[in-house]
């Protein structure tokens, strides 16, 4: 129950979201154990509304069929703030870049989850409202708030859209990163240092006999990284003190789950391999004989860019694309 405001009695019953008839949403109410009296100000409603079959946009957001249009939001198949800003500052990103004869700016699935709900849509197109949850990325492991600076501040900077000084607070943050893990490389410690054990065993670990680097004790899943700089106040000539929390946390993420962020790395990579094969734009499926027409007639329409796109196309089967590719050696593409 939520109280809708200091100067009211109303109150907001949520998870009771409802279309159904007036009388239907009475019963309902007075069924609630502690409602049997309730009075509704305001009868629940429902909105529908058209779009445009997300299939019918190109990758920059523009309409397929109706040139220079760029479409954003509830009219693509979305649901949600979040989902209707990012499609807003991509579909005008490339309205300006298109005004200017520039390249688009598309961004990749494994970049952010902004290129993984585009490309879902376009490739996919989708049959209820579409929101984005992190599970629907298989690289969400790299695409992480706490990365997100490091991932697209740059590109964000280029076009002119994040400040200098913002620009530069980021890859200091990064040189600072790399500086910190290969301090932590490097330095040893063993039991004589008295707060190595002192830290292990108020944080449950076991404490260590022989020699161990800062980063080794990192990865231990309940040392933190204000444990390593506690432990190495104790080494002379190793100050670990003045850099931010923004900083030592994006360390301490990237060494405690080092493993599965390479796991992770080497997917984005072999998808990178498939994202850098371009497919011509004057390409003819009609000319691959051995792909089904259901396959022929979705390439058509989407328009994949790259072999990577056309892969996760629906009804474009790991044969076809082998085709393409095939087709493509033999173009000398």
């Amino acid at each position: 129950m939520e109280r809708e405001g200091y100067e009211t009695n109303e109150i907001y019953l949520g998870g009771l979201s409802s279309s159904l008839p007036v009388d239907v949403q009475e019963e309902m109410l007075k069924n609630i154990k502690g409602f049997e009296n309730a009075k509704i100000m305001r009868y629940a409603y429902a909105i529908e509304y058209d779009y445009v079959p997300p299939e019918e946009i190109k990758y920059t957001l523009e309409s397929r069929t109706v040139e220079n249009l760029f479409l954003a939001g509830q009219i693509n198949g979305t649901s949600g703030y979040e989902e209707a800003g990012a499609q807003g500052l991509m579909a005008g990103i490339n309205a300006v870049k298109k005004l200017r004869n520039e390249e688009p700016v598309i961004l990749d699935r494994a970049d952010s989850y902004i290129g993984t709900l585009i490309d879902d849509l376009v490739s996919k197109g989708t049959n209820e409202p579409y929101r984005m949850f992190t599970a629907r990325s298989e690289y969400r492991l790299y695409l992480r708030e706490d990365n997100a600076d490091l991932r697209l501040t740059k590109l964000g900077y280029e076009l002119g859209l994040v400040p200098e000084e913002e620009y530069q607070r980021v890859e200091k943050k990064r040189k600072d990163v790399k500086i910190i893990t290969e301090i932590l490389v490097k330095t040893n410690v063993g039991p004589s240092n008295p707060r190595v054990n002192e830290i292990l065993l108020k944080r449950g670990e076991n404490p260590i006999k022989d020699g161990s680097t800062l980063l080794e004790l990192l990865r231990r899943p309940e040392v933190t990284f204000e444990d390593i700089k506690y432990i190495s106040e104790e080494i002379k000539g190793l100050d670990l003190q003045d850099y931010d929390h923004d900083t030592t946390y994006q360390v301490e993420i990237t060494v405690k789950y080092e493993g599965y962020i390479n796991r992770a790395l080497k997917m984005i990579e072999k998808h990178k391999s498939m994202e850098n094969k371009k497919i011509p734009v004057d390409i003819d499926y009609d000319d691959l004989k051995t792909i089904p027409k259901e396959a022929k007639d979705k390439l058509k329409r989407i328009k994949p860019i790259n072999i990577g796109q056309a892969s996760r196309i629906s009804g474009v089967s790991p044969a076809d694309i082998q085709a393409i590719l095939i087709y493509l050696k033999m173009r000398g593409n």
